[in-house]
């Protein structure tokens, strides 16, 4: 009885803050004591729920344009790079929050403050968008594309849905970024699966008989509203998450110098952080322009062939989010020898997922070609593409693990030189020569060639350091 009464006291509504700080320090102890393969384990199966749950939404995104045809397809994959851009800056955006909250005293003020500083961007993002939308699109190549004429209303009307939805997508993720921070991996992790469940089931609904036959909406606004919905719905659950499940009250004056120093201090942080993770949009949006310079059919089967990548890559992806939360917190506590092996841990895991994933798409890279469209040029492009890029991405998911642990241990310069050296030096010198020299197919195995030049690069790197380190040992101890 009364244990019942002291819980009931402790749960209290003014016990709640400190209940949810204690369990944040608890959470961080266990990072720095618990078994590496469990904290691990623990950090990353909730990531590859959500991971998986955001991706797939996407690629059934992708399906459902398949449905309507080449011309369509081929449109909305000329918008792969606009739509990797918001993705990168939502991506900075949660970095930027979620680093200042977890160091900052005053959090709920710089909560407020963190939430409205991503609407403003968002908003600006997308007005700047949306007014040079066609001369982005005819950069990219949606010049040279014939049917361009026939599918521009419904692509306009499916961007400007997707540009609507940016504030509410950029909060989920900068609330997204936050929760992990926390260590609340549940409540991250269900935040994703609530965002892409609601576009799934709400695309699926547009798409059936009755909605085809009762509402008169474009195949490519359908995508773009069910996107909108799930970002709507997703951000209010992404608040709720934060509010009730963090217990971080928002409040705010906009007037108080802590609220104009969390300002200033957001604008100083973003700019080298998003720099940074808009690398991969600029280099896919050279690559779409390589690719579109190949038909107009190159570029429907690429756009499938790159929103299959994330889920091929799922497992390195997910512990790109994972790892440095395990690698950073040890590595500032000079637990130097787990930081090593989450590292062997996670590269070796990583190796076997991709291995396992080079075979299932091997086997079904006909299906699944013929599945996402039915012309000849393009179901054969992507049947190769996934046959051939597959196994080249166990060195592309060691570069990735590589560049997390960089930016985790605070070689932010090193992380950046790999990331440019594998977009810049490799993927896109490779790409323009492979299409120079045999069009779409010197695509595919240009970049698949890139990669492996990558990872022999990488792997030849560590172990020259490796050297030089034991050489420095030995000449201390003699």
């Amino acid at each position: 009885m009364a244990s019942s009464r002291t819980q009931g006291f402790i749960t209290s509504p003014s016990a709640q803050p400190c209940l949810k700080q204690r369990a944040r320090a608890v959470r961080k102890r266990w990072i720095l004591t618990g078994s590496t393969s469990a904290v691990l384990k623990q950090l990353t199966i909730p990531m590859l729920w959500a991971i998986l749950a955001l991706f797939s939404a996407d690629l059934i995104e992708l399906y459902f344009a398949s449905r309507l045809g080449v011309e369509e397809l081929t449109a909305m994959s000329f918008t792969l790079p606009i739509q990797a851009t918001l993705f990168a800056f939502a991506i900075g955006l949660g970095i930027v929050v979620a680093t200042r909250l977890t160091q900052a005293r005053h959090v709920e003020e710089l909560a407020a403050v963190s939430l409205i500083f991503t609407t403003l961007v968002g908003a600006i993002l997308a007005l700047c968008i949306w007014f040079n939308l066609l001369p982005i699109l005819n950069l990219l190549g949606f010049a040279d594309f014939p049917q361009r004429g026939d599918v521009w209303a419904s692509l306009r009307s499916y961007m400007q849905y997707r540009l609507a939805a940016v504030v509410f997508f950029f909060l989920i993720m900068v609330i997204f970024g936050v929760l992990r921070a926390f260590g609340n991996m549940r409540a991250a992790a269900h935040l994703l699966v609530v965002f892409a469940s609601v576009q799934v089931s709400v695309s699926a609904g547009l798409f059936s008989p009755w909605a085809t036959s009762n509402i008169a909406l474009t195949g490519l606004e359908k995508l773009g509203i069910a996107h909108l919905v799930a970002a709507s719905v997703g951000c209010f659950w992404a608040l709720y998450s934060l509010v009730v499940k963090e217990n971080i009250s928002i409040k705010i004056n906009l007037l108080s110098v802590q609220s104009r120093q969390g300002f200033r201090c957001l604008t100083r942080l973003l700019a080298p952080i998003v720099s940074m993770q808009l690398l991969t949009p600029i280099a896919q949006s050279v690559l779409m322009v390589i690719v579109a310079s190949q038909g107009s059919e190159a570029v429907a089967a690429y756009g499938v062939v790159m929103r299959l990548e994330p889920l091929a890559l799922l497992l390195p992806m997910v512990l790109t989010t994972s790892l440095p939360i395990f690698v950073g917190q040890n590595w500032e506590a000079k637990k130097s020898l787990r930081v090593r092996r989450g590292i062997k841990l996670s590269i070796l895991t990583c190796v076997v997922w991709q291995l396992m994933v080079s075979v299932v798409l091997f086997s079904a890279a006909d299906l699944l070609g013929v599945g996402f469209c039915k012309q000849t040029f393009v179901s054969q492009s992507i049947e190769l593409a996934l046959t051939v890029l597959p196994l080249s991405y166990i060195a592309l998911a060691a570069a990735m693990l590589y560049v997390s642990c960089c930016n985790a241990t605070g070689r932010s310069m090193a992380a950046l030189n790999v990331s440019i050296i594998r977009l810049f030096g490799l993927s896109i010198p490779f790409a323009f020569f492979g299409a120079y020299i045999a069009g779409f197919t010197g695509i595919v195995w240009g970049l698949a060639l890139a990669n492996m030049l990558l990872g022999i690069g990488l792997l030849a790197y560590c172990v020259v350091q490796r050297e030089q380190l034991s050489l420095s040992k030995r000449a201390v101890i003699s």
